[in-house]
């Protein structure tokens, strides 16, 4: 092998380990308002919730904005989306409302975009209501309890008196209707890449449809189903069979070709 074959091979090799070495740094690059915590309350009415970002930045530590999302009639659910930057010193996220109203067809989302400029010492909040998503096919009023999840397309809703789940584009903010059972909505669960399952009906009656993070059906199935993510632990005794668990078929296929 010639030297300036060997330079080059040399030189390749360092520039991979280089590569190897920098790639995962940047994949582990925090957004520049990770040091910071919102908290929430919500007061007695439900009519209102209020919110305090709190935290750290390299220059500065304390309180750093406050705020409050309302009036409604009865905010029963409340979710966020996963942090995204817009830029080098700039965080995206979109939070949702869910309010069951004072009717059995008044209730609605209401999403707002949340926008924080962060600097070495301060972070500038603007929060923004970009929409109020009426929902008359979910039932609410009085005495209604909720479930809603979101992935990167959709938002899930619905309450314990609806036979189906709302699915909101988060782009359009149009209604489709989810789940595939003539039962009422048990539970709304969601894992980590954006996979959302509807339960509804209990025990012996029960079924469950998986949504994907395209927001299109996976798969669906008889019994309590539900799933689990890094940040909020499920209870498995509000998903408890009537009867004894039996393990599902396990099979694989090929695809069909589209």
């Amino acid at each position: 092998m010639c030297r300036r074959h060997t330079r080059w091979v040399v030189l390749a090799a360092v520039l991979l380990v280089t590569l190897a070495i920098a790639l995962p740094a940047a994949a582990q690059q925090k957004l520049p308002d990770s040091t910071l915590f919102t908290t929430y309350e919500v007061n007695q009415g439900l009519t209102q919730l209020s919110w305090v970002t709190c935290g750290s930045l390299p220059k500065s530590e304390g309180c750093y904005g406050s705020g409050n999302f309302g009036p409604f009639t009865d905010a029963c659910a409340i979710v966020q989306s996963v942090p995204a930057p817009l830029n080098f010193n700039t965080v995206v996220r979109y939070i949702y409302v869910l309010d069951t109203g004072s009717s059995a067809g008044g209730v609605t989302l209401t999403a707002y975009k949340r926008t924080d400029v962060v600097g070495s010492t301060d972070d500038t909040i603007t929060v923004t209501m970009i929409a109020v998503v009426p929902l008359p096919a979910v039932v609410g009023g009085p005495g209604v309890t909720c479930s809603m999840a979101q992935n990167p397309t959709s938002v899930y809703a619905a309450t314990n008196q609806s036979t189906s789940a709302a699915a909101i584009n988060k782009t359009t903010f149009s209604v489709s209707s989810a789940g595939d059972f003539s039962m009422n909505v048990a539970a709304i669960t969601a894992d980590s890449y954006g996979y959302v399952t509807i339960l509804q009906g209990s025990g012996f009656s029960s079924g469950f449809t998986v949504y994907g993070p395209n927001g299109q059906p996976q798969e669906d199935g008889g019994g309590s189903s539900f799933m689990i993510n890094p940040i909020d632990a499920a209870y498995p005794a509000n998903y408890a069979p009537a009867g004894e668990l039996t393990p599902p078929p396990i099979g694989h296929w090929p695809k069909v070709a589209q």
